[in-house]
């Protein structure tokens, strides 16, 4: 329940070891930390790419570069023998261009695994800049899904003038530290495809007639091509039967349960035209990886995606199951499936939750992004020059007038969509934790504030309209104790008790003390049992109040 959100000290993590060795004597390596330095300090609130080029890129071919990495400790990887191309379908097309480029050897980059061929994303048609890099880190940190791209947030640099803030990421290919299947031995991955290509083969599920691309093997023999087909027949004739035990020896159910989830939440506007893969690994179909979320979570135009958006209904997007399409249309019809999805969609509720609002996981998703890139997000539109308002595209959805705007849009859909879930699977009833209304306490969205030093277990639960289950720590219920219903978990929040051990004492005085004085950081739950005061900080008010009620000359409960 607590990885999610710590996908920011990862990255930071991670930026430490950006200086491996590369495979290829073409690369180079320059550290900006000495030999003898101790402790690494950024230097740049963003990693950068910087693209020296003297012709055009184009989106036919690549053509010869160089690329240099450089990381937010100064850390750079060099590359003079590299290429790039324009990449992608309809975002190809964009004003702000995204980019595939590929290294002369396999290079190691922003703590991300060897490869020689990496993507960035432009994301022109997204006005929040994160959409893509949301649904990546919740899938990388909150489900089963493997081989999710590894990303970051990078500053682009094409022959010294700042393009905007892109995401750097893996590309979707096989290799054994990207999708690692063996496709030399009957390994796939396929990706669900309505488009001509000339450069790849195609297939049509022989029960359901679904039509897929083959991605790896990239030129599969006809004997390949034959071995892939029997497979997806045996699949579907499984998947027909509804029987989950014939089913279970086909597709791997854990992982179609969570794509399909991550699928319908974000409400992936392709779906069943492109962007959505399966691999076939060990005889059986995998979920993934996610791909091209930039259109999604609403921004889509509703004179186009008129199904999409309910156009001639409620007219809201973040309402309707859209991703009940193809194989999950048939999987959706087979009661265990249907029931882990619904167990497994309420066990991700702190999570979703976490995405747009505070829990007790920690600092909500949107704000811990905007707090750490909100800078390069700004240089995007006022040095770059992209504008916020302006349509770059056909498809999406028309924008607000400021960057504000379109965030808190995208907050307000991340909630409404997870509220009509919940209702529409029937699980409302399952996720609802209420208070009695004589208890004295409240709740909101994750949080119960209210409660009174000491309570036990057994009489807090006395207090609430439905039968709940507690995590405490000695049987007492304090600050960050949580009390569930199903799925989604409620953080205690009893004022004045900062260590969580369910009563005041002298030890939270001083960890409130020391918070104010600089010594020490309260994290967002403990900062909200310390302000005592209702005031919005931490001070020496709030250190007299709990002091003077520990030795009985205050009730910090009247």
């Amino acid at each position: 329940m607590k990885r999610f959100l710590c996908f920011i000290l990862a990255v930071v993590c991670v930026l430490a070891t950006a200086c491996v060795l590369p495979s290829n004597g073409n690369v180079s390596v320059a550290s900006a930390a000495g030999e003898e330095s101790e402790e690494l300090v950024p230097v740049k609130d963003i990693a950068e790419v910087h693209i020296d080029i003297s012709t055009s890129i184009i989106r036919e071919s690549y053509r010869d570069c160089a690329i240099r990495v450089i990381d937010v400790y100064g850390n750079v990887v060099e590359d003079k023998d590299s290429s790039i191309k324009i990449r992608g379908n309809s975002t190809s097309s964009g004003a702000k261009k995204p980019y595939n480029f590929k290294f002369s050897g396999k290079t190691e980059i922003l703590g991300m695994g060897k490869a020689k061929k990496w993507c960035l994303l432009a994301n022109c048609y997204e006005k929040t800049l994160f959409r893509n890099e949301m649904v990546f880190d919740f899938a990388r940190n909150s489900t089963v899904l493997q081989y999710t791209p590894d990303s970051r947030f990078v500053d682009v640099y094409l022959n010294g003038v700042l393009q905007g803030n892109y995401i750097l990421c893996e590309a979707v290919e096989a290799s054994s530290s990207r999708v690692n299947i063996d496709i030399d031995n009957g390994e796939y991955l396929i990706e669900r495809d309505v488009r001509e290509d000339e450069d790849t083969v195609y297939i049509q599920s022989p029960l359901y007639g679904i039509r897929f691309g083959i991605n790896e093997p990239e030129e599969p023999t006809q004997a390949q091509t034959d071995e892939l087909e029997r497979m997806l027949y045996k699949a579907e004739k499984a998947l027909d039967s509804r029987n989950i035990s014939e089913i279970e020896k086909y597709f791997d159910i854990e992982s179609i349960v969570d794509f399909y989830i991550v699928l319908e939440y974000f409400k992936q506007v392709d779906v069943s035209v492109g962007s959505t893969r399966f691999y076939i690994k060990n005889g059986k179909i995998y979920g993934g990886p996610v791909w091209d979320f930039d259109l999604t979570m609403g921004n889509c135009l509703a004179s186009y995606y008129t199904v999409y958006n309910n156009v001639g209904g409620s007219g809201k997007s973040c309402e309707g199951i859209y991703c009940n399409v193809d194989w999950f249309r048939y999987f959706n019809l087979v009661p265990e499936f249907e029931k882990m999805r619904n167990e497994r969609y309420l066990e991700l509720q702190s999570e979703i939750v976490n995405l747009y609002t505070d829990t007790g996981v920690g600092k909500n998703y949107m704000d811990t992004v905007l707090d750490t890139y909100g800078d390069s997000f700004a240089r995007n539109y006022d040095e770059a020059g992209w504008k916020v308002d302006v349509v770059y595209s056909s498809l999406e959805r028309i924008p607000d007038k400021t960057y504000e705007q379109n965030v808190a849009y995208l907050r307000t859909w991340l909630r409404e969509r997870n509220e009509w879930m919940l209702k529409n699977w029937g699980l409302d009833s399952q996720n609802t934790v209420s208070a009695k209304s004589d208890s004295g306490i409240t709740l909101d969205e994750a949080f119960v504030y209210g409660l009174k030093e000491g309570v036990a277990e057994k009489d807090c639960a006395k207090l609430f309209n439905q039968s709940v289950t507690f995590n405490t720590v000695s049987g007492k219920v304090g600050t960050g104790s949580t009390v569930k219903n199903g799925g989604m978990e409620y953080t205690f929040i009893v004022l004045g008790d900062i260590n969580g051990n369910g009563k005041v004492d002298a030890n939270d005085y001083m960890l409130v003390k020391r918070h104010f004085l600089g010594t020490y950081e309260l994290d967002n739950i403990g900062f909200a049992a310390g302000d005592c005061n209702g005031d919005g900080k931490i001070s020496a008010n709030d250190y007299f109040i709990i002091r003077r009620h520990v030795i009985g000359t205050y009730d910090i409960y009247k």
